[in-house]
């Protein structure tokens, strides 16, 4: 019966970080989405309200 737990408990482990590998990758790719969303935010900022644009430009 132990050398079962043991073997569970191996499994457990590699699981476990399997799991902070997959959390890592998510956090990074969750960090640098969020920098792309803001960057192009930023960018298309003007397209919002593309008449009003227009009027600030001419006056």
């Amino acid at each position: 019966m132990k050398k079962i737990d043991t073997l569970d408990a191996a499994r457990i482990k590699k699981l476990e970080a399997k799991i902070n590998k997959l959390q890592s990758s998510i956090n990074e790719l969750d960090s640098k989405l969020s920098t792309h969303i803001g960057f192009i935010e930023k960018v298309y900022e003007r397209l919002r309200n593309p008449i009003s644009n227009i009027k600030n430009i001419f006056g």
